[in-house]
């Protein structure tokens, strides 16, 4: 089977915010967990404050919800230190 490899490009602003108005399959928490999965994705552990800095056209409510999707979802974990919420992918 031959190997494939898919790069996602990240939204920018105006793609994300016409695709969370218009109807259809697109809804802004989903918009908002594959923008915080693009930038997740090689990091290991990531503070949530940076995630809301490099995010920063995405309303910060939603990323908070996109995070908890995810959270519920399975992809990926969460841990508290020192008073920072950090992030990291699980690998299973």
């Amino acid at each position: 089977m031959p190997n494939i490899k898919i790069t996602e490009l990240p939204m920018d602003e105006k793609e994300w915010k016409e695709a969370a108005a218009g109807e259809g399959l697109f809804t802004t928490i989903g918009l908002a967990e594959g923008e915080i999965l693009n930038f997740m994705e090689g990091k290991g552990e990531v503070a949530l404050t940076d995630i809301v800095h490099h995010l920063n056209w995405i309303p910060w409510s939603t990323i908070i919800m996109g995070i908890g999707a995810l959270i519920r979802e399975g992809l990926i974990a969460y841990k508290g230190q020192n008073q920072y919420v950090l992030l990291k992918t699980e690998r299973k």
